[in-house]
Parts: C-alpha cells; structure tokens; sequence
C-alpha cells in the first residue's frame, strides 16, 4: 500500500480501511452446521381452486429446509413469488417444492392457471419466513 502514503489523505484512507475490515470480519455468514439439516415437510391441498389450509398463511424460519407437498384436484401452475419457484401440478400426483427459507418476508404463492385456463392469476397462500 506503498502508493496510498503517496496521495493526499492517504492516511486517513488506511485507517478508514482497517476500520471497515475489522467489523467485516464478523459479517461472515453462519457456519452450515449452525442450520438445522432437519427438512420441515409440510402437505398442503388444493380443493376446488382453494387451500385447504387454516388462515392460508405457512409460517417457518429462516434456515429451514422445507418440503411443500402439494396435492390438487385439478391441474395447475404455481409460483412461489420472492422464492422465484414455479411447479405443475397434476391431479392425484404429490409434487415437492423443495428449497432452504433463506430469504425473509411474506412471499405470496399464486396459481397461474387452474385446468385449461392458462390465464388466472391468484394468490393461494402465503409463506412467512421469519428472521433467525
């Protein structure tokens, strides 16, 4: 850092430097093992175009590793917004969608199209992934 001595301010400048690295240090990301491998498996229905699922609303938290089992009566496609998963399913046939809640927030999961109707949009459900 021979060439910041040379340039006005340059020592301010190496100490704001050693300043930021040292906190960043302790920014580091968790250690894997500090996240439950527990995966959290949580069966969830679709009747007549609807959830069948008290207040529509999945509640986990961050680092989980979920399993959402999806059963329909009725072909479908969905979106799990924020997530950016999108799955098809198909009547009598459990379809996974798997992922690890890294993201916090509310994050809405629509259907994009129920049977033939390619066209609907609506929210079915949402997943709440709280903060660690």
């Amino acid at each position: 850092m021979r060439w910041l001595k040379q340039l006005p301010g340059a020592g301010q400048i190496g100490a704001a430097l050693l300043l930021i690295t040292g906190p960043l240090t302790n920014l580091v990301a968790e250690p894997e093992s500090e996240f439950t491998c527990e995966v959290r498996r949580i069966e969830i229905n679709i009747n007549d175009r609807k959830v069948v699922l008290d207040n529509n609303v999945v509640r986990v938290t961050q680092g989980d590793n979920l399993e959402l089992v999806w059963s329909t009566d009725e072909a479908v496609s969905l979106h799990l917004h924020g997530y950016d998963i999108e799955v098809k399913l198909e009547p009598e046939e459990p379809t996974v969608m798997a992922f690890r809640a890294h993201a916090t927030g509310r994050f809405p999961v629509t259907s994009h199209g129920f049977g033939d109707d390619h066209h609907g949009h609506e929210t079915l459900l949402y997943l709440e992934v709280y903060p660690r």
